[in-house]
């Protein structure tokens, strides 16, 4: 998935925003300034809604770079090139070029640990 607009790097790493970001981003703000927010606590003005939906939206963007940006430095840490990230509806990519090919013993789970440790 190619990015539409690119944001430019961090930490040495090509960052870029799909479209369909914006429909998430949309929702986030819309979801709680037109909901929740005013539900709970109805004797603030509208502006303050949309203002809190807004930086939640926001927070969202920044925490997705944050997690893809960790992915890549991981990677990157470990030997494996990082062609950059594209964020996008779903969340993120982060690009990876050829695989590594040292074997490593990354236990997601205890299975996980026995299984890889037997191949």
């Amino acid at each position: 998935m190619d990015a539409t607009l690119s944001l430019g790097r961090v930490a040495g790493i090509r960052v870029g925003v799909h479209w369909s970001v914006l429909v998430i981003f949309v929702l986030v703000a819309a979801g709680l300034s037109e909901g929740p927010l005013p539900d709970a606590h109805g004797e603030h003005p509208i502006w303050a809604y949309w203002s809190v939906g807004l930086a939640t939206a926001a927070v969202f963007f920044v925490s997705l770079v944050a997690h893809e940006i960790s992915h890549a430095v991981v990677a990157g840490r470990n030997g494996v090139p990082v062609d950059g990230i594209t964020l996008w509806l779903l969340g993120g990519i982060a690009r990876l070029g050829a695989k590594h090919h040292r074997r490593t013993r990354s236990c997601a789970s205890p299975e996980w640990g026995r299984w890889s440790a037997r191949s």
